[in-house]
């Protein structure tokens, strides 16, 4: 297993080793079970390592180079279809509002 890259991030390190294993490659997270259970050690962990195969190390660093430029980023958001998923934010506006009130209030 060769470390093709380091994250001090485990969500973030889970994504790229979810795409890397979309594409193919076979990483491994080193450190990243540690990291779940007590985040503040990840820095004396030497963050979370991403390792591959010694014979997919040349071409899961060039993903990473590919996936890290952006140049696969989508342009423009994708469009809303009909009957997506509404906007569920407005409750929690109109509960924090009535919140406020009450606190200006001095109820």
């Amino acid at each position: 297993m060769i470390e093709v890259a380091r994250f001090a991030d485990i969500y973030e390190a889970e994504i790229v080793a979810s795409r890397l294993r979309a594409d193919g490659f076979t990483p491994t997270l080193g450190g990243a079970e540690h990291a779940k259970t007590d985040p503040l050690i990840l820095q004396a962990l030497g963050w979370i390592r991403l390792s591959v195969p010694d014979d997919q190390a040349e071409a899961a660093t060039a993903r990473l180079a590919v996936l890290r430029s952006g140049a696969e980023a989508l342009e423009t958001p994708p469009e809303r279809e009909s009957g997506a998923v509404p906007d569920r934010t407005l409750p929690a506006k109109v509960t924090l509002g009535a919140a406020l009130l009450a606190l200006l209030a001095g109820r």
